[in-house]
């Protein structure tokens, strides 16, 4: 019944229902800019369709969380949000979309800090980290420096956070990497002197406009996110304790799709150690740490733990070189998915948005290698949902194969599956 009644609301949509054409972020979505995000509207449309087939559901997990949409949309359809995710930006952005601000006193702290930016005789320290002048104009160093100075003399660690993530935008907008890609490439040289100063007044109207999107700050509320790898803390997690699973984990490897890390890395380096989550050092040694310690990236993996059919037959057309890539992927990717089989309740759903990337020109059959999966463990496909990506934050081309840039994916699929066995 549960799947019948699923299946029929979904099929009464139209058929491009899903694409969400003419929607854009909106509100406290648009804090903050973050690679490959969710759209809003789809995901709290997702979830309510669901929730309205299963009351009992209570909380929902997303176990590659990014900047929070999904957990935001579960929290507005009233579910006690949980997530993980490696990314310790990815972390605090959440975290300041879930924990809110207190309105009346934002303005207060919101005009002081503007009096701290605007004044001559405010005096700040000139802040460092290694080749900062690569990546930044040393007039505008020395404005950050000032607005850093300045969020670190507020007293209240919330009002910080939200601080650090209205500065995201900015830090990325005047700084001297490309807007074309998220990896960490530098500008022409002409086009980074014609960039002018308007940091201080970016950042005021920012904090002004955001802060009415978010939620009231409430001191008790309790917000359970972690960071580290998304297996080792599901493996912590009790088995049967989540009730509904929502979440996009990555199509491949981030050092060749999406390096979340790499956007990353300049904002962290920036932002007071105090105000971000505690965290392995090892994550911000480089400015490709974050990407080699995700799904794919550097360490041993047992081979033969999960095996898929459609894997195998991949590899087989695949050039030699380009194997090893895509295998570690997806043995990491699988024992992800085992985890988060392992943690939902009998009965309850996982519904995963995917893409399949293109390696060495073919396609890697990601929704089907994990349908395949997840029906093997005990799991049924209850309904699958094809979207086109009209707007979704994606490089405009990915990686190069004998030299020509491949264009990035244009396609998504929902799956929707049900957990019928125990694990």
């Amino acid at each position: 019944m549960l799947k019948s009644n699923l299946v029929d609301k979904i099929k009464e949509k139209e058929i491009d229902y899903w694409d969400f054409k003419n929607v854009t972020a909106s509100g406290m979505h648009k804090i903050s800019a973050y690679p490959a995000t969710m759209v809003p509207d789809m995901q709290y449309e997702l979830i309510k369709l669901i929730k309205s087939e299963d009351s009992s559901i209570t909380n929902i997990l997303d176990p590659f969380h990014g900047s929070g949409t999904t957990l935001v949309e579960g929290e507005k359809n009233n579910l006690f949000p949980i997530g993980i995710d490696i990314n310790p930006l990815a972390n605090l952005i959440t975290k300041v979309k879930l924990q809110g601000v207190n309105k009346i006193y934002i303005y207060i702290a919101n005009n002081r800090i503007e009096k701290f930016l605007k004044s001559n005789s405010f005096e700040f320290d000139k802040h460092y980290f290694y080749n900062i002048e690569k990546w930044y104009r040393k007039d505008f160093i020395i404005t950050f420096s000032k607005i850093r100075s300045a969020i670190q003399r507020e007293k209240y660690r919330y009002v910080r956070q939200y601080y650090w993530v209205c500065l995201i935008n900015i830090l990325k907008k005047y700084s001297n990497t490309r807007s074309s890609t998220f990896k960490l490439h530098i500008k022409e040289q002409s086009a980074i002197e014609k960039m002018e100063n308007h940091i201080v007044e970016d950042f005021i109207k920012s904090i002004n406009e955001y802060s009415q999107y978010l939620p009231d700050y409430n001191r008790s509320k309790k917000i359970d996110l972690k960071i580290g790898k998304s297996e080792d803390i599901l493996f912590g997690m009790k088995s049967d304790s989540v009730d509904l699973i929502v979440t996009s984990p990555p199509y491949g490897d981030n050092s060749t799709t999406v390096t979340y890390g790499q956007y990353s890395m300049l904002p962290i380096y920036w932002i007071d150690r105090k105000d971000l989550e505690v965290f392995s050092e090892n994550l911000i040694d480089n400015y490709s740490s974050i990407d080699s310690n995700s799904l794919g990236g550097s360490g041993k993996r047992n081979k033969q733990k999960h095996q898929s059919h459609y894997l195998s037959d991949y590899l087989e057309s695949i050039s030699q070189d380009k194997r090893k890539k895509v295998e570690n992927f997806v043995i990491d990717y699988l024992e992800v998915m085992m985890q988060m089989g392992r943690v939902l309740k009998k009965d309850k759903r996982i519904v995963l948005t995917l893409g399949d990337r293109r390696v060495d020109n073919k396609v890697v059959p990601l929704s089907s290698i994990t349908q395949e999966f997840f029906e093997n463990i005990g799991f049924e496909l209850e309904a699958s949902i094809t979207r086109n990506i009209p707007i979704k934050r994606m490089p405009r081309r990915v990686s190069k194969v004998k030299d020509k840039s491949v264009e990035s994916m244009n396609q998504e699929y929902v799956l929707i599956l049900r957990k019928i066995k125990e694990i």
